[in-house]
């Protein structure tokens, strides 16, 4: 029902406009009158009608003002004018404020009639349009979670992490090329390593904590994982990063001050710095959880904050040990890196305080580098990769020895991968360097034109078709062009010479000789 409220210090002008529609629409209804400004204003909040006519001339304050002050408390009130005068500066800041229709009195009852029927389709469309925007809204802000939480991982598992990550933030509407993480860890302390425990506390207290930090930071969230949540943020590719450091900073310290009144509990955040979008951000996200190291509760670490005179001890050594592993697992050495893994093991089991919980923790970061670089050698045939539900199988288990064994056997099955992935590829390139060679051996084809067909620099395809082939590939060439001249002198209607040029050689004279090498005999032996 569309509701009406007429304005006008004229009682025979609102009984005519009350007659009209109470005997031309069903589906209309007057639902209140005023004989004044100030009484519209009074009545408009508490009637809440759709469309308003509105005199001008009114004693006390008049009808442009008073559509300027119930516009502030409803502002998707249709206003019609209804006037005796016809001043330009009247019609001028109604237009103004955006009032449908300006009429002089007298008005014609069929125009009126037209104009309250338009005004209708127009209330019913501007109800549609808000409520499919109020439903698009709805589902956005149901999905956007969903979203960010694809973009962390995306980062973190480096699904074809530029392709992906560049999606992600098409969908999101973040344009900037540059960003940073920000790591928030929940716990009191450390010392007694209940991480799981922490878990909890992280996912009860999650959308409070997701809520507080999207007050303060343009930024996306991704999920609670273990007692941790990721942040990235954009950046403004204009912006001076160690600007960015202290903005950041000061806005964390915001974010803390809010979620330690909300959350009564330890909060550490440790920030990564800014990369680049041809950069990894996965770097800033190792970053950021080196930081934490350094953070006590409710404290803020950057990264570019840490001297390196306060590094613990032992963290260049499993750094270094991580570093080697993953050189050693992109190589496809599945021996040599189970023995680096042991080493990281013993080194953080023979810590006294390192608990189950802190090892685990401080394993995952190895755990989604390896599966990472499974990803980038595009490893599909193994089950173990076909989803990303290994980071919930790992979380899952709480015993020292099951942790060890788990990761020893994914380590087993990436880099037993990565080597078959090498194979493949390199059999695939020597066998389409030998299909070149084959369809254009009577050509006068060098190493250079063969590396360039397969994308390889000829360098190492020199060194790479060796190894695969067991020849260099001046040999292979000439054993195929010798094989066809073979074959091709047994037909008698063709000459020697004529043989040479067929099979890709200029010269008579080197081609006898090299036949003769290869074979034993000069070519026109061969053929007799």
């Amino acid at each position: 029902m569309l509701r009406i409220m007429v304005v006008d210090d004229e009682s025979i002008v609102i009984e005519s406009i009350k007659y009209i529609i109470e005997k031309n629409f069903k589906d209309v209804m007057l639902a209140g009158v005023a004989h004044s400004g100030r009484e519209a204003i009074e009545k408009a909040e508490t009637i809440k009608p759709d469309i308003i006519f509105m005199d001008i001339k009114m004693p006390g304050i008049n009808g442009i003002d008073a559509i300027k002050e119930i516009k502030e408390v409803l502002p998707n009130v249709q206003f019609i004018i209804l006037s005796a005068c016809e001043q330009f500066e009247y019609a001028k800041e109604a237009v103004n404020l955006g009032v449908s229709e300006y009429l002089l009195k007298p008005v014609n009852r069929s125009k009126l009639i037209e104009i309250i029927r338009q005004a209708a389709i127009n209330h019913e469309e501007a109800k549609a349009r808000r409520k499919r925007e109020l439903d698009l809204k709805e589902k956005y802000e149901q999905v956007l979670p969903i979203l960010e939480h694809g973009l962390i991982y995306a980062i973190l598992l480096n699904e074809d992490y530029n392709e992906q990550i560049k999606n992600y933030k098409r969908i999101l509407d973040i344009t900037e090329e540059k960003g940073f993480i920000i790591t928030f860890e929940i716990g009191e302390g450390r010392e007694n390593g209940n991480i799981i425990g922490s878990s909890v506390l992280s996912q009860n207290f999650y959308h409070k904590m997701r809520d507080v930090i999207k007050s303060e930071l343009n930024c996306v969230v991704g999920p609670a994982m273990l007692n941790r949540i990721i942040v990235y943020v954009p950046v403004s590719a204009d912006k001076d990063d160690y600007q960015v450091r202290l903005e950041t900073v000061k806005t964390t310290e915001s974010i803390l001050d809010k979620l330690t009144q909300k959350i009564k509990t330890g909060i550490r955040v440790g920030i990564g710095s800014t990369k680049s979008d041809n950069e990894n951000l996965l770097i800033s996200f190792s970053e950021s959880l080196k930081a934490l190291k350094y953070a006590n509760d409710r404290e803020i670490i950057h990264i570019d904050d840490i001297p390196e005179e306060q590094q613990l001890p032992d963290t260049d050594y499993i750094e270094k040990r991580i570093k080697m592993l993953l050189e050693s697992a992109s190589s496809g050495d599945t021996k040599e890196s189970i023995a680096i893994f042991i080493q990281i093991f013993d080194e953080l089991c023979e810590n006294s305080k390192n608990s189950t919980e802190i090892i685990k923790g401080r394993l995952l970061e190895l755990i989604v580098m390896l599966h990472r670089l499974a990803n980038d050698y595009q490893i599909e045939g193994n089950e173990m990769f076909q989803n990303n539900d290994y980071l919930r199988e790992y979380l899952s288990i709480d015993d020292k020895q099951i942790i060890k064994r788990w990761c020893i056997r994914r380590i087993e099955a990436i880099t037993g991968g990565i080597k078959n992935a090498k194979t493949s590829r390199c059999h695939h390139l020597a066998t389409a360097a030998k299909e070149y060679i084959d369809k254009h051996y009577n050509e006068e084809i060098s190493l250079e034109d063969v590396s360039r067909a397969v994308n390889l620099s000829p360098q190492y395809f020199s060194r790479f078709f060796k190894q695969e082939t067991g020849e260099n590939f001046i040999d292979y060439l000439t054993q195929v062009r010798i094989n066809k001249a073979i074959e091709l002198l047994k037909d008698k209607n063709h000459s020697i010479k004529e043989v040479c040029f067929m099979i890709g050689y200029n010269d008579p004279n080197y081609f006898s000789r090299i036949f003769k090498k290869v074979t034993g005999y000069s070519p026109s032996e061969q053929r007799n």
